[in-house]
């Protein structure tokens, strides 16, 4: 057995995984403490979770996917959780096993491209957009990876060279008008309404989906990924692209009309450029807890 753990920037998720890469037992919670805690937090919760699926299974292996560039255990520049550096190395000490870090994105990536929605494509694009966007890239079946760094922070090139702040310390970043989470404060401000979770995200929208400011929101979130996905689209020509994240959830709100959209406005695509085939991951949010392990 392995034991997959799953960073993002709002929540944290850590499973059981037998050797044929299948979730056994799974707990995951949103991240709710404050940044002056966030390194204690997180090692309390994998440590308690770990010693429980220790106490039933012998474990072989801990993958930890997590934002930000890891090198070896340890992670530097965890921005949506405020972490600039932290060492796993003490959960490998605590429990005497192999603990293995990698970025969200790549792992998640990892997971589809080998069993999931991009396993029959050689050139392909993952989109992780969450409370952030990671993002892996592959060309002829190899995942593109840089020396320094993580590299391929594709939620992290500029659409608006004015716009929104970025974490990052950018401006205009895709991420700024592109993640869950800037979706979601989006709608939150035009309903002047509190919306603490996806659950209870998703249901405001669904209640409110007529109203035309929000179908404005929509519309402009719509453009500007399509304005991203058309910047990747000339610099890789992939044949697919996969969204994983919490993305996937909104399929009828956000992926659908991108599709449609898509195709009404070809004229933002570069006319020698095949529009790739737009895929949801198969393993849902679970991708990174899978790759974490694999």
């Amino acid at each position: 057995m392995k034991i997959g753990v799953d960073i993002g920037g709002s929540h944290i998720a850590i499973a059981l995984i037998n050797d044929e890469n299948i979730i056994i037992k799974k707990y995951d919670q949103d991240i709710l403490c404050g940044k002056a805690n966030m390194e204690e937090y997180l090692f309390n919760y994998i440590n308690e979770k770990i010693n429980e699926f220790k106490g039933n299974e012998e474990i072989t292996n801990i993958g930890i996917s997590v934002p930000g560039n890891p090198q070896g255990t340890v992670v530097r520049n965890i921005n949506n959780l405020g972490i600039d550096y932290i060492d796993f190395k003490v959960i490998e000490e605590k429990h005497g096993i192999k603990v293995s870090v990698i970025n969200d994105g790549k792992a998640a990536a990892k997971a589809e491209k080998e069993l999931g929605a991009m396993k029959d494509s050689k050139d392909c694009i993952f989109l992780c957009i969450g409370t952030g966007i990671g993002s892996a890239v592959y060309l002829n079946n190899q995942l593109l990876q840089c020396n320094r760094n993580t590299g391929f922070e594709i939620g992290h090139m500029i659409i608006d060279r004015n716009g929104n702040m970025c974490k990052c310390g950018k401006r205009g970043c895709f991420e700024t008008y592109c993640s869950m989470r800037h979706f979601k404060n989006n709608i939150a401000q035009i309903l002047n309404e509190d919306i603490s979770d996806g659950i209870s995200f998703k249901r405001v929208l669904e209640n409110n989906i007529n109203n035309i400011e929000i179908q404005k929101a929509i519309d402009d979130y719509i453009d500007n990924l399509i304005i991203s996905l058309s910047n990747l689209i000339d610099i890789f020509e992939p044949e697919l692209i996969c969204f994983g994240g919490s993305f996937i959830h909104f399929k009828e709100y956000l992926f659908e009309p991108l599709i449609i959209k898509m195709q009404e406005r070809k004229y933002i695509f570069n006319k020698q450029c095949e529009l790739p085939k737009m895929v949801l991951a198969k393993f849902d949010n679970d991708s990174g807890l899978i790759g974490a392990v694999i």
